[in-house]
C-alpha cells in the first residue's frame, strides 16, 4: 500500500498532467476563437462565422478538461491533508497553506480521513 507521501507526489503529477491536457485545449479553443473573430472581421455573419469551426466538440473538451483539473486538484488536497495530518500540522495550517476558508479545510480534513479509513 502506497504511502501518504507518494500519493501525494502521484496526485502532484497528475494535477500537471491535467494542467497540461486543460492548458492545451483552452489554446485549440483560442486558436477557434481566433479564427471566428477573423471571419467576423471580415463582415460575415455571426453563425456563419463559427459554422465549421468545432465549437461543439471544442466546448465539451474544454469543460472535460476543466472537471479532469478540478478532480485532480481535489485529490492533490486530500492527499496533503492526509500527509499533513499524519506529520502533525494542524487543520487550519494546512489550510492557510492552501489558502482556504477553515470551512472548506475542515470539510477536506474529513474527507481524506473517511478516505484514509476505507484504504
Amino acid at each position: 500500500m502506497a504511502t501518504n507521501r507518494e500519493l501525494l507526489i502521484a496526485a502532484i503529477e497528475e494535477l500537471v498532467d491535467c494542467s497540461t491536457l486543460l492548458r492545451q485545449t483552452l489554446q485549440r479553443y483560442e486558436r477557434a476563437m481566433t479564427k471566428i473573430a477573423g471571419h467576423l472581421e471580415r463582415g460575415e455573419p455571426g453563425v456563419s462565422a463559427a459554422r465549421g469551426t468545432g465549437i461543439p466538440t471544442q466546448r465539451r473538451q474544454v469543460t472535460e478538461a476543466i472537471e479532469e483539473f478540478e478532480a485532480a486538484r481535489h485529490q492533490l488536497r486530500l492527499a496533503l491533508f492526509a500527509l499533513g495530518r499524519e506529520e502533525g500540522a494542524s487543520i487550519a495550517e494546512i489550510g492557510r497553506t492552501l489558502g482556504i476558508s477553515r470551512q472548506l479545510a475542515s470539510r477536506l480534513a474529513g474527507e481524506a480521513a473517511d478516505r484514509g479509513r476505507s484504504r
